[in-house]
């Protein structure tokens, strides 16, 4: 009768502590990492989250006036779309070119652009004075008359235009 009872004790004390334990699963799930007022000293010399990749826009035939002096991303554009003359005869085309690009401080291109994408459009023999139009505006407006501020902003980040021939026929 003894050895039942000692028997029946061992059997519920230990029901009991399977229970208890499967109370404190939860507990030990949690996040149990040191509060913010204990901050971790190696989190300071992390670096700051970066800039997007690619500075992006997209270029269209249009009359603008060249710039005198740009100071911000978008006096970028509008003095590159200022510079773009797509192919004359063409109307629109449909085509498209992605180039990415970098430029120096000095406003510069550094290294080779790079045609990242090409969309044929209804005239397929306008790809080569298409692109030669885009190398063409390159040449001409460069170097961007960059402020200074603006220079070292930007000097060594890639740049991707979308030149996209939409002109009516």
């Amino acid at each position: 009768m003894m050895a039942d009872r000692s028997a029946h004790r061992a059997r519920w004390l230990t029901a009991a502590l399977f229970l208890a334990m499967i109370g404190l699963m939860p507990a030990a799930a949690q996040d149990l990492s040191p509060s913010d007022q204990f901050e971790d000293p190696l989190q300071q010399l992390d670096p700051a989250p970066g800039l997007p990749e690619s500075i992006n826009g997209t270029i269209r035939p249009g009359k603008g006036e060249q710039v005198s002096r740009i100071d911000n991303l978008s006096g970028v554009f509008q003095a590159l779309q200022a510079c773009w003359h797509p192919p004359a005869g063409s109307g629109f085309s449909g085509q498209e070119v992605t180039i990415r690009i970098a430029f120096k401080r000095n406003g510069e291109v550094l290294g080779q652009p790079r045609i990242t994408y090409y969309r044929a459009g209804n005239l397929p023999d306008q790809r080569e004075p298409f692109t030669r139009s885009i190398r063409e505006a390159f040449t001409r407006c460069t170097p961007f008359p960059f402020s200074e501020k603006l220079g070292g902003a930007i000097a060594g980040r890639i740049f991707t235009f979308r030149f996209s021939d939409t002109r009516p026929m």
